[in-house]
């Protein structure tokens, strides 16, 4: 792909995709003479726009990221409490539930999240995103047993859906393109200092005041950003017909209910199925194929009631033929997947091969969220000052193979300064293409659909952290499982293997004739789930390969 061929493109087509067509919801097909016409916004959607001042903007802004920022943080504060948690609740077999049924309901809302904003408001759905993470994690920190707890997790996970989603796509409303590229990858700093550093808080305030404070003490954030949004977000929902979109009637008719819950159950079928298959029940078993075979004939209902009966679909599904998203949102998918396995089973590594505390295990991960922090802010400048970004998505990429393949060099006396630069390569290419890639998606489309379009990018990165973790560790469960039986002999075989399978504490605790043995495996194990991070970053290369070069515009309609 050359740049003299995308400057061209630039030219001639300033806001769609490859063919001479592409049809972007139900029924509508936009040409080449129709593409010009959408350069300038009609009066009535510019009235849609927020009615703000420029000091508003930043109190938004901090107010949204706020939210992002705790929100990533909830994704894995629990990497560190699953310990202390299991010991209170006597439930280590279930514990995961924890971390996987908040994964699990952040990628089933998220892309809810775009078409219901369009309808019903930008600051009506973020004040509901923050009440309800607020109350989720409020009921985290006063239950009294296992499930309670994760009840309460499944309500965060609904509103932290929103709040992620929901941020970036409100950006979209203040901030012209080109401008929003850096503010997006300040955005994605948050965000990624809060996946990051979620361990380390969890840790530290677990050993102060105990765990339920990791949860209560994100309430009052969360209440005053809803109130700061309240006073200061000013937005209306874009309207399909202008004299009938007002009417709460006919706000109701344009929801499309029956594909918004086939979409839910279609997520969470499959990612229970991933969770459970390998972990709790065998991979070849009842429960994993009905999870699927249920998962297929609510995706196949999806995909027929968006296609032919939604007024207005969730999801557009026409969106995906074009290249452009189709390889963006693929790659947040797969970067996703590589990102928490990164961050669950690194921390697994200096724990339980090289004996370190989980507290200093949250803080090894800190240069992750550096080098992430500076793939965005980098990607964000040089999309800012040039309008470009292709080349600069194809950089990270390979930045991010690099890192991956570093990571899995790991092994018993890897130095300190080596851990330390391997994971910040790999936060690098993670920041960049985290950016990079929402910014191409946006300018792919009209700016009518930029809040559907992006509502996808965040469902795709839903998923890709829920699924990432769940395969690294069918796949960690399972090397290591070979492994111990193969390198464990005498007596007490079984009773070593079931002990430091259920707890890496115990590693510690066992006779020291087979401690060797054990780090041994656990260190197989480490090595299988980052060969298969290593083929999912090259298939990342392809994916960005087939993003194209769009205009970044200066102005907010687009001219």
């Amino acid at each position: 792909m050359s740049l003299e061929s995308d400057n061209a493109y630039i030219e001639d087509i300033p806001l769609l995709a490859d063919a001479d067509t592409l049809n972007i919801d139900k029924g509508i097909s936009l040409d080449r003479e129709a593409a010009a016409e959408l350069v300038d916004v009609p009066a009535d959607l510019e009235a849609s726009e927020p009615s703000i001042h420029s000091s508003s903007v930043t109190i938004i802004f901090i107010s949204l990221y706020i939210g992002v920022f705790l929100s990533a943080l909830d994704g894995t504060v629990v990497a560190t409490l699953l310990a202390h948690i299991s010991s209170e609740f006597k439930e280590f077999r279930s514990v995961s539930w924890i971390a996987t049924a908040y994964l699990i309901t952040v990628a089933a809302c998220q892309p809810l999240y775009g078409k219901l904003s369009d309808i019903l408001g930008r600051k009506s759905l973020l004040i509901f995103s923050n009440a309800v993470f607020a109350l989720g994690c409020f009921f985290c920190g006063i239950s009294d047993n296992l499930w309670f707890l994760v009840f309460g997790r499944i309500i965060a996970g609904v509103g932290g859906a929103g709040l992620t989603s929901l941020s970036s796509i409100t950006l979209n409303d203040l901030v012209p393109l080109r401008q929003r590229s850096l503010l997006q990858g300040i955005g994605s700093v948050l965000y990624n200092a809060g996946a990051s550093l979620g361990g380390v808080f969890g840790g530290f305030v677990t050993e102060a005041i105990g765990w339920r404070w990791a949860f209560l003490l994100q309430v009052p954030f969360v209440v005053v950003s809803a109130i700061a949004i309240h006073f200061n977000l000013k937005t209306k929902p874009i309207p399909l017909e202008r004299d009938t979109a007002s009417e709460t009637a006919d706000k109701l008719s344009r929801i499309d209910f029956a594909g918004s819950i086939t979409l839910v159950f279609t997520l969470v079928l499959f990612l229970v199925g991933l969770s459970v298959g390998g972990n709790f029940v065998p991979w070849f078993s009842w429960t994993v194929f009905f999870t699927f075979f249920f998962g297929c004939v609510c995706l196949a209902a999806f995909i027929y009631i968006e296609l032919y009966i939604a007024r207005e679909p969730v999801i557009p599904l026409q969106l995906l033929k074009d290249r452009s998203i189709f390889g963006a949102s693929f790659t947040n998918w797969i970067i996703m997947m590589i990102n928490y396995a990164q961050l669950f089973y690194v921390p697994i590594y200096f724990i339980a091969i090289r004996g370190i505390s989980p507290t200093q295990a949250g803080s090894n991960m800190i240069p992750n969220f550096l080098g992430s922090a500076i793939g965005a802010i980098l990607s964000g400048t040089v999309m800012r000052t040039t309008g470009r970004y292709w080349w600069m998505t194809m950089g990270s990429a390979i930045v991010l193979v690099l890192g991956s393949i570093l990571i899995n060099t790991f092994n018993l006396t890897t130095p300190k300064w080596a851990q330390i630069l391997y994971i910040m390569i790999a936060g690098l290419g993670f920041g960049g293409l985290l950016n990079c890639t929402l910014i191409a998606m946006v300018a792919a489309v009209p700016p009518e659909m930029q809040a559907v379009t992006t509502a996808i990018q965040y469902g795709f990165r839903g998923t890709g952290s829920t699924v990432g973790v769940a395969v690294a560790s069918a796949i960690f469960q399972n090397v290591l499982g070979k492994k111990l039986d193969s390198y464990i002999i005498g007596e007490d075989k079984a009773d070593i293997i079931s002990r430091v399978t259920d707890s890496i504490e115990e590693i510690d605790l066992i006779p020291k004739e087979y401690k060797a043995d054990v780090v041994q495996a656990y260190l197989d194990a480490f090595h299988g789930v980052f060969y298969f991070a290593i083929f999912l970053s090259a298939m990342v290369i392809v994916t960005c390969g087939m993003m194209r070069e769009y205009v970044l515009h200066k102005s907010l309609d687009r001219s």
